[in-house]
């Protein structure tokens, strides 16, 4: 298996993944505090070169290097913040947009949750996200994370779940 293939498919899996240039993500790895040794991740990633074919190898191969490679701190120094001014430059329209960007966010700091917190890592307030102005009337123990222009609001405990401002309880 062509090493340099897998790395290459990789790196290309991050970029479109994370809505990202390739140059990009060659940038975070070249510019990690913490060298990545490929030669080393191939070798500890050999199980996953399985597949009927080459090319289904590789993709499998690329897979696996994809997750090593944003396991590393330093190349998460790099993107993470990048996605957090998407955050915080969102536009109000589509809930989902935004949900979308913190479940990037989450999906990588969860390859390395011992090693940093997304504050420390871009400054992002949770408590504090983009947002419409939310009616002041809603029950006050229930979260609501942001609101977009058309009333789709991010709540639950997590921030994970998407229901119109109508749909919400309001103080009576």
């Amino acid at each position: 298996m062509d090493k340099c293939m897998v790395i290459g498919k990789a790196i290309e899996r991050i970029a479109n993944d994370y809505d990202l240039t390739i140059d990009t993500v060659k940038k975070a790895i070249d510019k990690s505090r913490f060298p990545l040794d490929f030669d080393l991740m191939v070798e500890e990633g050999s199980f996953c070169f399985r597949g009927p074919d080459e090319e289904s190898k590789a993709d499998n191969a690329s897979i696996c290097m994809a997750s090593k490679i944003l396991a590393n701190k330093g190349v998460q120094e790099h993107i993470l913040p990048i996605i957090c001014k998407r955050i915080e430059a969102w536009d109000h329209e589509n809930i989902e947009d935004l949900l979308d960007m913190i479940r990037k966010i989450i999906s990588i700091m969860e390859l390395n949750p011992d090693d940093h917190t997304l504050i420390e890592t871009c400054v992002l307030d949770i408590n504090n996200l983009p947002s419409e102005v939310i009616p002041k009337d809603m029950i006050p123990h229930y979260r609501i994370w942001a609101m977009d222009k058309k009333g789709m609001c991010l709540v639950g405990d997590d921030a994970n779940k998407v229901v119109h401002i109508d749909n919400i309880p309001r103080k009576k």
